[in-house]
């Protein structure tokens, strides 16, 4: 079993990485239908869906791991939200 700084650095760093795939996702979904999806949204939506839904619990799991030390991983909370955010933002600059 995993203890809790191998957990954490997990929690710390997969948020961002599934954000960085999300954000993938969008960019070849827009490479291959341009701004019109087709009318099923596809693959890449599916997938979309459930990273950006898998991240929120593992952010949450991070913020409850790093309770005693959180100011000094702020930096990779805000790293974690802000590519969260930025994955959500491309669908809708897309408009997708």
């Amino acid at each position: 079993m995993m203890d809790a700084g191998k957990l954490k650095r997990v929690c710390g760093i997969a948020p961002i990485v599934m954000s960085l795939i999300a954000l993938a996702l969008v960019i070849e979904g827009v490479l291959e239908f341009g701004n019109h999806p087709p009318a099923d949204e596809g693959w890449q939506a599916h997938i979309f869906q459930i990273l950006m839904v898998v991240e929120l619990p593992i952010i949450v799991a991070f913020v409850v791991l790093s309770s005693r030390s959180l100011k000094r991983n702020l930096l990779t909370l805000g790293a974690q939200v802000l590519m969260w955010a930025v994955a959500l933002g491309a669908v809708r600059f897309f408009s997708l």
